[in-house]
């Protein structure tokens, strides 16, 4: 009779353990499907890339002062795409180190520029020290 009473608080235990485990990977599998239907949802409404095809584009020059003395170190411009901010451009572009341009028209010539490149490729642009000298802007 004992021997009975054991064996089956053995197989009791044995099921309980087999049951409780495998409703546990339910729960498991439950959640990783919750989280993969979330991680999809959230990819499907991630923000799209901007595009550069857009005919309403707009430059803005800025004077760029020193944060700390408010000496002006020259000029930068800022490209607005569909009236958002796309580019802010405080320093000249593939010039080493960060040296603005000296004139408000330097500035506004190479923004321009950008504009042109960037409704030519329909992507951000790069300028290179060949394309600014042809534009006449040169470094300080």
């Amino acid at each position: 009779m004992i021997l009975k009473t054991i064996a089956f608080s053995i197989i009791g235990a044995s099921f309980s353990i087999v049951f409780f485990s495998c409703n546990n990977h339910k729960e498991i599998n439950d959640q990783n499907l919750q989280d993969n239907t979330a991680a999809s949802t959230i990819e499907n409404t991630a923000p799209a890339a901007p595009s550069f095809n857009s005919g309403n584009y707009e430059i803005k020059t800025f004077e760029v002062k020193d944060s700390t003395s408010g000496k002006s170190l020259g000029w930068g411009y800022d490209i607005f795409v569909d009236g958002h901010k796309t580019i802010h451009q405080p320093i000249i572009p593939g010039v080493s180190g960060n040296q603005s341009f000296s004139t408000e028209s330097n500035a506004k010539i190479t923004g321009s520029f950008a504009i042109d490149k960037m409704k030519n490729t329909g992507g951000l642009p790069t300028i290179t020290i060949k394309e600014l000298d042809s534009l006449g802007v040169n470094k300080k």
